[in-house]
């Protein structure tokens, strides 16, 4: 490609604060065995941790990238998924944001291309006008039938698969530490009882999270859209159908706040209501789909304003 104007990367300072924490594991792990300590096995499972911190940090330092120049930008995610788009190939670009469930402000850039693929990625504050310069130059690029601001009745789809290797990749990681903390209560001697709970309490994480990758999705159509939340729960709905419908933002605090243990968790609800009456909700993620639901909300209520 031409010369770069502005690149974003994940840089090396994630690699080399994560490095600096598997040597402090790695040394806490080492003088827990030649000590005797009976700890040793909580060394053991912080080195675990410190190796898949330090990993995914050399990952995405490694294959993470987006360089623009004055035509276009190569985007990259992972190892041979490289590619160049020209201004001309996207038809919109946007941002989205929303808070995690840990309470973390997520912002995305996201784009689509012409062919109908919708890409995006995460960004800081320190990469802000790089960001920007991206999105003047799409802007600047656009065509009459680019569909930049428009609704052009195009199917959108919100989908569990979206980061789903990275959430199946976690709970897999904690499921693995929950067996090997089983083994060492084992090998003490402690009844199944005292530690089977965890077990059985991890392996359901993991088959949520798998049934949520595999079966979630919402499909926005020109008329209606589909909604699938569960193996059995789909069902196609009609816009002029739907009576009411909204957003609904909760913000929800777990612990105490006098053990400083309090923490604020968000979630993304919409309910609506279907021509039987029924009121149904579905969760979303805000950062990654505030668009989505945006236009899904304005195709229902375009559907009811003709309807009256």
């Amino acid at each position: 490609m031409k010369k770069c104007k502005y690149k974003i990367t994940s840089g090396l300072t994630s690699v080399i604060l994560s490095f600096v924490l598997l040597a402090v594991f790695v040394g806490l792990a080492v003088w827990f065995h030649v000590s005797g300590n009976d700890a040793i096995i909580i060394g053991r499972i912080l080195v675990i941790f410190g190796l898949l911190a330090f990993f995914l940090a050399l990952y995405r330092a490694l294959f993470f990238r987006v360089l623009m120049d004055k035509d276009g930008f190569f985007f990259q995610t992972a190892p041979g998924n490289g590619r160049y788009y020209s201004y001309q190939e996207v038809r919109r670009m946007w941002i989205s944001s929303g808070k995690e469930t840990n309470a973390q402000q997520m912002v995305y850039c996201n784009f689509e291309t012409t062919e109908g693929r919708v890409m995006r990625f995460f960004f800081t504050g320190a990469d802000q006008d790089a960001v920007d310069y991206l999105m003047k130059r799409v802007e600047a690029a656009e065509t009459p039938d680019s569909g930049q601001e428009k609704d052009d009745g195009r199917d959108l789809v919100i989908s569990g698969k979206v980061q789903s290797g990275a959430r199946i990749a976690a709970v897999i990681f904690i499921f693995a530490i929950v067996l090997l903390m089983e083994k060492a209560l084992a090998s003490e001697g402690l009844p199944p009882v005292l530690y089977i709970l965890p077990v059985v309490m991890a392996a359901v994480a993991v088959a949520l999270v798998v049934i949520h990758s595999l079966c979630y999705q919402i499909r926005i159509q020109k008329d209606g859209f589909y909604c699938r939340t569960t193996p059995f729960d789909g069902r196609y709905y009609k816009y002029r159908e739907i009576t009411d419908c909204h957003l609904v933002e909760k913000e929800k605090k777990f612990g105490s706040a006098l053990k400083g243990t309090r923490e604020t968790r968000y979630f993304y609800y919409f309910l609506f209501t279907d021509g039987d009456n029924r009121t149904h909700r579905f969760f979303y993620n805000k950062a990654l789909f505030e668009r989505e639901m945006k236009v899904l909300i304005s195709r229902i209520e375009q559907a009811r304003g003709q309807c009256q």
